[in-house]
């Protein structure tokens, strides 16, 4: 349990609430990802004026690119902005948990920034920063204790 700001006491999220969010999570983001491929297809496919003659090579190009505007800034910012805005990415709306700092008030966007370098070296790590959850009394991963924040249960 967390005493949160002078409210009553929250309990921290499980790391299966967390994992579940987090597969959501993914499930926004794979869709995204079939959207950018789209556009990137689209402009491939008109180039090639509908597969009657081979594209040039800067569309090929232009695909690559519409491609990393996914990995960077899309993908990163989807988290940084809703850790900023609301504390909740979507995942984390539909399983009610909520990311704070470990006093209790809302993440700004240098404890986003801290928290998004932690997600990337736990991801790096083959997931170890993510494995160390469900063995922490208040369920911290790695991104968690570089930005100090906690995952709260709001329901």
């Amino acid at each position: 349990m967390a005493k949160v700001s002078g409210q009553r006491a929250q309990r921290y999220a499980s790391f299966e609430m967390r994992l579940v969010a987090f597969l959501l999570d993914l499930i926004v983001l794979f869709s995204f990802l079939m959207l950018f491929m789209a556009v990137a297809g689209l402009q491939l496919l008109l180039r090639s004026d509908f597969g009657v003659e081979d594209p040039p090579d800067s569309a090929f190009y232009a695909a690559a690119v519409i491609l990393l505007l996914y990995l960077f800034p899309f993908l990163p910012l989807y988290f940084w902005g809703m850790w900023v805005w609301r504390g909740q990415t979507v995942g984390k709306m539909t399983m009610a948990i909520k990311v704070v700092r470990r006093d209790g008030h809302p993440v700004g966007p240098g404890t986003a920034a801290l928290r998004l370098v932690g997600y990337l070296f736990s991801t790096l790590l083959l997931f170890v920063g993510f494995l160390m959850i469900p063995f922490d009394r208040e369920r911290r991963g790695l991104h968690d204790r570089l930005a100090d924040t906690v995952v709260l249960d709001i329901t």
